[in-house]
């Protein structure tokens, strides 16, 4: 996932920012991006995703490698194979209920789609990656809490250096406070989004998650919840 995906989830300015804040800004969503790629690869069950590897197809009556013809990409409760060769794809289905061992798959013909539905996972295992969620969003709070403290000491010195007088010094801590505060939220939001994935019926664990879980819909569809 790209900042292109997450554009809607950047800080975006609405006026220059200042060199330091504007340096904090860069720091801090690369950061949120990384975050975000992290949270939707969490039990997403990637060793799925090299379940081809070995497979090959005749095609023209040639062999030749069936991941060459294939995308896909895993999720907590499903796989999701494409390909836009009809005979692959037929190829594709027959092998994964013959010798992939699943049963239970659909195909969207106009997205030239099949779906693997996944056995749900234990309680114990979806408590434990709740549980990772909240490590994560803890984490990337702290980083933007360090990059923080990192820029305050830039600015000091820039002030005692002269190379930044008291006013500005002013407005680039208020930029600072505005652009962490932003990313710690939509952190929040989209570590709502992926417990409300994990767990459909989950429920706010503090007042802030409540004020915050009306936002989560719209992010989960960017961790891989199902839109069909």
């Amino acid at each position: 996932m790209d900042e292109n995906q997450l554009e809607q989830y950047l800080f975006q300015e609405t006026e220059e920012l200042m060199s330091y804040s504007s340096s904090f800004e860069a720091r801090s969503r690369d950061r949120f991006v990384v975050f975000i790629n992290e949270l939707f690869e969490l039990g997403s069950h990637k060793e799925y995703n090299t379940m081809f590897h070995s497979d090959r197809v005749v095609l023209e009556n040639k062999s030749r490698r069936l991941m060459d013809y294939l995308e896909v990409e895993s999720f907590i409760d499903r796989i999701e194979i494409v390909s836009l060769n009809e005979e692959v794809t037929r190829f594709t289905t027959k092998l994964i209920k013959e010798e992939k061992g699943f049963d239970n798959i659909s195909f969207d013909e106009v997205k030239s789609k099949i779906t693997v539905l996944l056995p749900p996972l234990s309680v114990n295992a979806l408590l434990e990656l709740k549980g990772a969620v909240n490590g994560k969003v803890d984490s990337y709070s702290k980083s933007v809490g360090m990059l923080r403290s990192q820029s305050a000491q830039q600015v000091k010195a820039g002030i005692d250096n002269e190379y930044i007088f008291p006013p500005d010094a002013a407005k680039v801590a208020k930029e600072i406070d505005l652009i962490g505060s932003f990313y710690r939220k939509n952190a929040k939001i989209f570590g709502i989004a992926k417990k409300t994935i994990l767990l459909p019926n989950y429920k706010p664990e503090d007042d802030e998650e409540v004020e915050l879980l009306e936002f989560a819909p719209e992010a989960s569809l960017l961790l891989g919840k199902s839109v069909d």
